[in-house]
């Protein structure tokens, strides 16, 4: 009887080492795997590994040079298909003034997928500098600046009360088969207009947009009826007035020798 029991005991005893043994050979196979594990996924972020072997770029670039971003690109990889920072990369790429925004996209195993979308020029500012279709301003450094496009000056900070006025009133110029070559406002604020073929249109004080709307309407309504056949001997336009308009007519040129500086007005009522 007691020998069983001393045999039971023992036996006990071996199930619980064992357990103990099992527990302990478990949690070393684990901690193997983790290191493993570890040392695996460092591996892969080393920018040795897995480095790109071919690098996509898309996107409509009229401005941008593409070898010149090929360039910055390749400046700015600084790892591997999972190593590689894309935040910084794509920071450096819209730091440059012509681009506006950047897409990237890793595409296994080894392929970087860029896609810059270049800015929409509206308007030059102030001459040096160039008015998105936001209404933001960027500067393209020593570029040279699209020729085509709107000059609009003004104060430092009112680039978007000009671009308004611009978007009020450009479409009524079209209408009528005119195009603005610049717009800008004086110390007074009141708007300038000046049209591709050269005629200055005078409105008055740019409080808001609408009001140059209705004063470029009256414009439009005359030289639709009376303007439009004698038009390219119009120097000025002035609509600084409640139901009218003045015009100054260009000088000939046997009048402007013998009378430098004389003018012509005539006033046409709305």
């Amino acid at each position: 009887m007691g020998a069983r029991k001393l045999k039971q005991k023992e036996q006990g005893k071996f199930g619980f080492s064992d357990v103990l043994n099992s527990l302990y050979f478990k949690a070393t196979i684990v901690g193997v795997l983790l290191i493993c594990s570890t040392l695996a996924i460092a591996r892969l972020y080393q920018p040795e590994t897995l480095p790109f072997k071919s690098i996509q770029i898309y996107g409509e670039l009229g401005w941008v040079d593409r070898d010149k971003l090929n360039t910055l690109i390749l400046e700015n990889i600084d790892g591997g298909f999972f190593s590689l920072n894309i935040s910084q990369l794509k920071a450096s790429l819209e730091q440059q003034a012509w681009i506006e925004s950047v897409a990237i996209r890793r595409v296994w195993p080894d392929v970087l997928q860029i896609t810059a979308n270049e800015q929409q020029p509206i308007a030059i500012w102030n001459g040096d500098r160039v008015i998105n279709r936001y209404g933001e301003i960027f500067d393209p450094m020593d570029q040279e600046l699209p020729k085509y496009l709107v000059k609009v000056s003004g104060p430092d900070g009112s680039h978007r009360l000009m671009m308004d006025h611009y978007f009020a009133i450009e479409k009524l110029f079209q209408d009528a088969g005119l195009r603005i070559a610049s717009i800008d406002i004086n110390d007074r604020r009141a708007l300038q207009v000046i049209l591709t073929n050269g005629v200055r249109i005078l409105l008055g004080r740019a409080r808001n947009q609408n009001e140059s709307a209705e004063e470029v309407q009256r414009f439009v309504k005359a030289y639709k009826g009376r303007l439009s056949p004698k038009f390219d001997e119009v120097a000025l336009v002035d609509l600084r007035y409640t139901n009218g308009l003045a015009v100054r007519w260009k000088q000939h040129t046997t009048t402007q020798q013998q009378t430098l500086g004389a003018v012509s007005r005539s006033t046409v009522q709305g």
